[in-house]
Parts: C-alpha cells; sequence; structure tokens
C-alpha cells in the first residue's frame, strides 16, 4: 500500500505540498486552508503514507523561523482532526512527541511557538484518553507538567475526542475466492479489492466505480456491488430527505413571514395611534364644537374727579376732541379680538401733521367699527394626520392582498378618529369654496 500510495503522490509530491502550506511568504496569522485540507484528503484516503507525512511535519518544526513553526504547529493539528486513525498512530510516536519536547526545551524559544505547541500537546492528551495506542501523548503532558510548564486553560470545546474520530479507508484482506459469488480466483479471473469495505472480489462482482467522500476521496474507486447498491440507496435517501427538509422549510418560511407581516402591521397601526394620541401625557382628538361669536368691548370711563389737578397746557391737549377720538379708536382696535381669515385691504390713510398730534391717525372725529372675525374651519395637524394614518393603513392592507380588517381592532379606533373629523372637514369644504367664489367676484 505504501508503494501504491508513493506510485499515485508521490513522496516528493508530498514534501512539497507540505513545503507551500508551510512556506515563509506566508503573511503572520494567514493560512492555506485549501491546501491544508487537500493535503489531509491524500493522508486519510491513504494515497500519501502517514509515517511520510509525519516526517515531513517534523523537518518543518525543526525550522529557525517562528512563523514556518506556527504554520507547521497548525497544520498538524488540521491533520490529527482529519488524517485518521494511521495518522494519529504516527503523532503519537515518540519519534514525533520527543522532537516536540526537545523544541519546547530549547533555550531562547520563541513564546507564541512554545504557547501553541503547549496548546496542541494539552489538547491532543484530552482528546487522545481512552486510546491505548496513542497513550504516549498523555504521558509527555503529565511529564511537562511536572517539570513545571505552564500549560494555558483547557478549553473542552477543542480538545474533544469526537474531534479525532475520523474515518479512513480500511485495510485490504487477501483470499483465494471471491467473498461475495465464491468463485475461485485463476490467471484469468483475477483479484480486485473494494476501496469501501476492503474486502477481495472478482471483476463480475466489483465492476462499479464511485467517489468515497467519507474517506477523502474525491475520485471514483473501485467498489464491489454490495457497496454500490448500500452507498447510492444513502445518498438518495439523502436528497429525498434533503428535497422533503427543503419543503417543510419553505412552507414554515412563507408562514412565518406572512406571520411577522401581520405583526409588523400591527405594530404600525399601534405606532399610528400613539403618535395621534400622544402629545406630553395625553393628546385628545378632535371634538366639534360650535363657533364662538366675539364680543365687542368699549374703552373704560375715566373719573376726571377723581385726578389730580393738571397744568392748563396739559388740559387743554386733553379736551381736544380730535385728541381723543384717537385714543379711543386705538383703544378699540387693541381690544377687539383679531380674525383668523383674512381681511379686505382697508384704504390707505392719509397722514394728518397737526401740531400735537401723532402722523399716524387720521383727523376725524370717529372711525368705522372693524369688521366681525371669520371662524377657521381648517384641519389641525393633528387631526390631518389622524386622516392620513387611516388611509395609508388601508392601502398598505389593500396591497398586501385585501385581508380581513377585522383582525386588526387598532384600524376601528382609526375610523372613529378619522370618521369624528367629518363635519369639520365638510364646513372646511364649504369655507374653501365661500372663499374661492368671494376671490372671483372681486377679481
Amino acid at each position: 500500500m505504501s508503494g501504491l500510495g508513493s506510485w499515485l503522490w508521490g513522496t516528493s509530491t508530498l514534501d512539497d505540498a507540505i513545503d507551500r502550506a508551510t512556506s515563509e511568504l506566508i503573511p503572520v496569522g494567514s493560512e492555506d486552508i485549501a491546501l491544508n485540507l487537500e493535503i489531509c484528503d491524500q493522508i486519510r484516503s491513504k494515497s500519501a503514507p502517514a509515517k511520510d507525512a509525519m516526517r515531513a511535519l517534523k523537518r518543518r518544526l525543526n525550522h529557525r523561523n517562528p512563523n514556518v513553526q506556527n504554520l507547521t504547529l497548525s497544520l498538524t493539528d488540521i491533520c490529527v482532526k482529519n488524517g485518521g486513525d494511521l495518522f494519529l498512530a504516527e503523532v503519537a510516536s515518540r519519534e514525533f512527541m520527543d522532537n516536540l519536547d526537545s523544541i519546547l526545551r530549547v533555550s531562547g524559544l520563541n513564546q507564541d511557538v512554545k504557547q501553541h505547541i503547549l496548546k496542541l500537546i494539552q489538547n491532543w492528551s484530552i482528546a487522545f484518553e481512552g486510546k491505548h495506542h496513542l497513550a504516549y501523548v498523555g504521558q509527555v503532558y503529565k511529564t511537562l507538567v511536572n517539570d513545571g510548564f505552564n500549560f494555558p486553560p483547557k478549553d473542552l470545546s477543542l480538545a474533544n475526542s469526537m474531534m479525532v474520530d475520523t474515518q479512513t479507508a480500511p485495510e485490504w484482506i487477501d483470499s483465494d475466492v471471491c467473498l461475495r459469488c465464491r468463485t475461485a480466483f485463476t490467471f484469468t479471473n483475477r483479484k480486485h479489492h473494494c476501496r469501501n469495505c476492503g474486502q477481495v472480489f472478482d471483476q463480475g462482482c466489483s465492476s462499479k466505480s464511485m467517489a468515497l467522500p467519507h474517506f477523502g476521496i474525491t475520485q471514483e474507486v473501485r467498489v464491489c456491488d454490495g457497496c454500490y447498491s448500500k452507498l447510492t440507496r444513502k445518498a438518495e435517501r439523502a436528497i429525498s430527505g434533503g428535497h422533503r427538509h427543503s419543503a417543510s422549510m419553505n412552507n414554515s418560511s412563507r408562514q412565518s413571514a406572512r406571520e411577522l407581516a401581520d405583526a409588523e402591521l400591527q405594530r404600525a397601526i399601534q405606532l399610528s395611534l400613539q403618535e395621534v394620541t400622544a402629545n406630553g401625557h395625553s393628546r385628545p382628538g378632535y371634538v366639534p364644537s360650535p363657533p364662538t361669536k366675539w364680543q365687542y368691548s368699549e374703552p373704560p370711563l375715566v373719573d376726571r374727579s377723581s385726578r389730580p389737578t393738571k397744568p392748563s397746557t396739559i388740559e387743554e391737549e386733553e379736551d381736544d376732541p380730535d385728541l381723543r377720538a384717537a385714543i379711543e379708536a386705538s383703544l378699540r382696535e387693541a381690544n377687539a379680538p383679531k380674525p383668523s381669515a383674512p381681511v379686505a385691504v382697508e384704504s390707505p390713510r392719509t397722514e394728518y401733521a397737526g401740531p400735537g398730534y401723532s402722523q399716524s391717525y387720521p383727523p376725524s372725529i370717529s372711525q368705522a367699527p372693524a369688521p366681525p372675525a371669520m371662524p377657521s374651519y381648517d384641519l389641525e395637524p393633528l387631526e390631518s394626520d389622524a386622516i392620513l394614518t387611516f388611509s395609508q393603513t388601508i392601502n398598505q392592507v389593500e396591497a398586501q392582498g385585501g385581508r380581513d380588517i377585522s383582525r386588526y381592532p387598532a384600524v376601528n379606533e382609526l375610523f372613529d378618529k378619522a370618521n369624528s373629523l367629518r363635519p369639520k372637514l365638510a364646513l372646511s369644504l364649504d369655507d374653501a369654496g365661500r372663499k374661492e367664489r368671494k376671490y372671483l367676484s372681486l377679481s
């Protein structure tokens, strides 16, 4: 078998692959994962002898470059987890472990390399527990602990026996007859070994070929008829099970997407209601009320008898009728309510420059009363937001297929708020039409 592996893969080719995977040109902290896994497959499929792989790794561990040593340790750990039982036996041999022990005791060893070696020895010793043919790793670990080496904290997720239980192709057996049809082997009826079970068959019972990825064999190799039927049925069951699983996953994903859409719509409605009904602690909705009539107030009467005596010049000014009329007009203008609707533009005033009078008042005795304020029926921003929220919610439900709106109780609350604004909205439309007609008549 070793000779067949050398003929297919070749020791020099394996050495070259390991040299490229642990090259000095690879940046620190990087690895060629694809090449590392390719080396593992060659070892597990027995295309490359496990002993030759172990010796190539040991040669790279003796390199003086710390980066090369760390890359070699990482590659060794990957091969331990994926290389199969034969490679595990070579790693646990005295030839390899004693070399690691010797490297640890070198003075001036790089600390990263030292901690890496201690971590791997500790993990391997835990993973190899209960396997007598790999017990030498545990002995080396105990020796290092007794010699005072400080190991890092144990990580049981990495140090697990399941991590190193990899399937390898079985060893070939020999027989004088075919183990399926019991036909004796002759010069013309030659022996053929099944790569899956390792048993020997004749040409009629081992004419099939297929890849064996569970053994790391990616190319098609010879298998017996029994193994071919068993592996084919297993692959078909895996494919059909995957289809059923994917179909159920699709159905559940569609159902969960629909439920998620409903939940998001319900949440959007609740948020809209919170925005409509939240202003500090409370923000009540619109309550229609009849328009209020403005009442006009007259300027207060002044009792001159209670006022102190003033100089004659001031009394003459106060007895002036023009000044009194201007003051009364100003008071009426200040006390009158401000209309919310726009008022007609007043005619330009004629400035009066009489002595001692303000030039902003006309010399007339009285002024026409201000026009009554027009009530405002415009919607407040809060009221407009309630109507728009209800409209957008209905549009969103229709866009999602027009599902039953009764499932969303918050929609009813939005409808009530929007419906309560109908009287004011009608008044607003009438007021806008009246203003439009007024504007057209003026123009």
